[in-house]
């Protein structure tokens, strides 16, 4: 009996290797076009006797790469390489060769244009596959991540995730979702649809039901279109803070995009013709309250270093603040009764925004970590974690775009909450794929773009560059503050010397803009996150007291980090410092770094500064920046006060022609008179038997005793010595004193 003859296969290579029914739809099944797989026609009637393609096989190009140099590489490449094939594609296309395809009864060749956004899909699931970390980037001497074991299968047949919705109004369901069943089980999924159309009377159900919870449910009251009119400052002002926003804020954490803002902006200012603002729909209202929104969290970011001529106090704020943190709790109260369910992007700009303009104003400060790790499992329940050509369809080119930014800047602003925190980031390198925002102008492309162009050179500045070179060590970055956060937190010598290694390859890699705009904060801030871990890896190191000579280059690399976070500070612009001052807590660990480093070495003999007065100089820049930021706010005086000790006891060391006492004096003359200050710009008029009157003359008695001027004298105690045997540093003292915690101190009679 002769071999049986095979059946010609008529099904595509996915259907067959998955044992599912294909439509054989040339030149895509429907199948694979839902599931994202190469779908191929190939006849299996050869003599050999070859059996179905492995995956590797039928998708050479889908395999996982054995080792990722970086996140974006992949990205520019095959980016280039598609605008590449699309250039070729055009200068080859010849309408004579068309004709004779069609004269031979060839099947029709689909649109070029069609071929083309296949092509870019394909190269898409490339560029998604490479960017996720292998373990060869994991750090060494660390474990921080089960590695993935050799031979395990690069890539699953289909995604397990589940992506619903359009634009910004998507859901992410991942793999261990019940509904993630469904993606598997077709067949069921079918059978669920065709239920669903034998139920027309079900559909009609759920809008009956709907319309009477409105009927009978309060509608939400809005704060008024009105009422966010009257809260804009006046046209000068506003421009002031918006350029002075998107000066510094919108060239480092990007959430606006620039152009759809400024045409907002300026058709707001323009004057409205009266039969024009007469008909005006509800619509247009709608959409100008989402933008008085961002426009007044914008201001209120700005406005934490608006410069006035006569600052005013109420209590232990300035009048300034005040404003803003009525903004920021107008806009709080707007976005609560808005829907999480039909996001739009502007709202989850203004999600972002408030954060931001919180921690620049110094409210609720010692909620920045919990608030950050929210907006961050909120950003990941709509999909932003995931590349979103991956997942769906249904999202523009822009919003991916933009979808792209705003979540690099979401797990920025979280890992620096976790970084002064102290505690572990929410998440990890292996816990997201998004492809990295592209350095792009903002001009570059808005809502009718249809293809991006291809990504700038990253030696050419935008407004996205700082984020294109953030996200480039941001796996480690993510691993190492989980590492110095951990419960077991340790680094060897050698594992540290390598980190450093590392951080410093990222520091040369830093382009030197030519552009005014990039020094503003780009530059700096550039420098100022990989300084600072490089800061933290060597702090374990130091801190062992018994191996000074081991621990050298340590203790060398330690001082030149905080050295050059305190310069990058003193030639930054004031009201950028400033910005920064409240948005990070670097500045505040250098100068206490470079105190206890230089102190150390005047008790070992051994001077790695030798030029001491020139670092005593930068220290006391950096603390005339805090002391800056508590004359605009009237906060921040806990790193103020820790500071200006450190700095005394520096100098103290140091000078042999004053005492210790001197210093200390003058330290406590420093803090009386900042807070006296405070007092005489009040803007309501004193009573000494008011409530809060009361306790303000309290707190500027109290201070005036802490200077010594009226007080009584205080013992003869050793400044450096131990007082009542064990110095604590984590007594309550140390930690909460700040101008709300002594304004309610007793003894005010002598202010009188």
């Amino acid at each position: 009996m002769g071999q049986k003859r095979r059946r010609l296969a008529l099904s595509c290579v996915g259907c067959r290797r998955r044992k599912v029914k294909c439509d054989r739809t040339y030149p895509t099944c429907i199948r694979c076009q839902k599931g994202g797989v190469t779908c191929d026609y190939v006849s299996y009637t050869s003599k050999n006797g070859e059996g179905l393609p492995t995956p590797d096989d039928e998708s050479p190009h889908l395999r996982r790469e054995a080792s990722v140099a970086s996140w974006t590489e992949q990205a520019h490449v095959w980016h280039s390489r598609a605008k590449e094939r699309d250039n070729q594609a055009r200068t080859q296309e010849d309408p004579v060769n068309t004709s004779t395809s069609h004269s031979k009864n060839l099947p029709t060749p689909k649109p070029l244009q069609e071929l083309q956004e296949r092509v870019l899909e394909l190269e898409t699931h490339v560029r998604t596959a490479g960017s996720r970390l292998t373990p060869s980037l994991q750090l060494p001497s660390e474990r921080l991540l089960p590695a993935i074991p050799v031979g395990a299968p690069a890539e699953q047949d289909f995604e397990r995730a589940l992506l619903k919705g359009r634009s910004f109004k998507t859901q992410y369901f991942g793999p261990s979702h019940a509904a993630s069943i469904l993606l598997q089980f077709e067949e069921l999924s079918a059978f669920v649809v065709d239920i669903l159309h034998r139920l027309p009377t079900l559909e009609k159900a759920r809008k009956d039901w709907k319309q009477y919870r409105r009927n009978i449910t309060s509608s939400i009251v809005l704060p008024e279109h009105d009422t966010l009119l009257t809260l804009i400052p006046d046209q000068a002002t506003t421009d002031s803070l918006v350029q002075l926003y998107f000066e510094v804020l919108e060239t480092t954490y990007r959430v606006l995009h620039a152009p759809t803002f400024f045409r907002q902006y300026k058709e707001f200012w323009a004057p409205t013709p009266p039969e024009v603002a007469e008909d005006s729909e509800s619509t247009s209202s709608e959409t100008s309250t989402v933008f008085l929104v961002q426009l007044l969290l914008v201001c209120a970011s700005a406005n934490a270093v608006a410069q006035t001529k006569i600052p005013a106090y109420t209590g232990p704020s300035s009048v300034e603040r005040d404003n803003a943190i009525k903004w920021i709790e107008v806009c709080e109260t707007w976005l609560d009764l808005q829907s999480q369910k039909h996001m739009s992007l502007e709202t989850f700009q203004v999600q972002i925004l408030i954060p931001i303009a919180k921690r620049l104003n110094c409210v609720k400060i010692k909620r920045t970590w919990t608030v950050a790790g929210h907006l961050l499992r909120l950003a990941m329940s709509a999909g932003l974690h995931r590349e979103p050509t991956f997942l769906s369809k249904k999202i523009s080119v822009f919003d991916q775009e933009m979808r792209r930014r705003l979540w690099f800047t979401i797990v920025e602003l979280e890992l620096q909450a976790s970084l002064d925190k102290g505690m572990c980031a929410s998440i990890g390198p292996f816990d997201f794929d998004c492809l990295p925002p592209m350095n792009l102008h903002d001009e570059d492309f808005d809502q009718s773009t249809e293809k991006l162009p291809p990504p700038r050179p990253i030696t050419e500045f935008t407004r996205t560059s700082f984020l294109c070179l953030a996200q480039k060590h941001l796996p480690l970055r993510l691993e190492l503050v989980s590492r110095l956060n951990s419960v077991r937190p340790y680094i060897e010598d050698d594992a540290a010397i390598e980190l450093d290694r590392r951080i410093r390859k990222y520091l040369d890699d830093i382009p030197q803009w030519p552009d005014t705009a990039a020094k503003i904060a780009s530059q700096p801030l550039s420098g100022l996150v990989l300084y600072e871990f490089l800061l933290q890896i060597h702090q374990p190191v130091v801190a062992e007291t018994d191996a000074q000579a081991r621990h050298f280059f340590s203790r060398v690399a330690r001082q030149n980090a905080a050295l050059s976070i305190a310069k990058i500070y003193a030639e930054m612009r004031p009201n950028a410092a400033m910005l920064f001052v409240s948005l990070r807590e670097d500045l505040f660990r250098a100068l206490l770094g470079i105190c206890v480093i230089t102190i150390v070495e005047m008790i070992s003999k051994e001077y790695l500064a030798q030029d001491t007065t020139a670092v005593v100089k930068l220290i006391g820049q950096g603390v005339d920046i805090m002391e800056n930021r508590i004359r605009q706010l009237g906060q921040g005086f806990h790193p103020f006060w820790l500071t200006s000790s450190a700095l005394a006891l520096l100098q103290a060391k140091i000078s042999t022609d004053k005492s210790p006492d001197v210093h200390a004096q003058e330290t406590a003359d420093r803090v009386a008179r900042l807070h006296r200050k405070m007092m005489e710009y009040q803007k309501a008029s004193i009573h000494p038997l008011d409530g809060v009157d009361a306790t303000i003359n309290n707190t500027a008695n109290t201070l005036l005793g802490m200077s010594g001027q009226q007080a009584a004298p205080m013992p003869e105690v050793d400044p450096f010595g131990p007082i009542e045997g064990q110095f604590n540093a984590f007594s309550d003292t140390l930690f909460d004193f700040d101008m709300t915690d002594i304004w309610g101190m007793s003894n005010y009679g002598q202010y009188q």
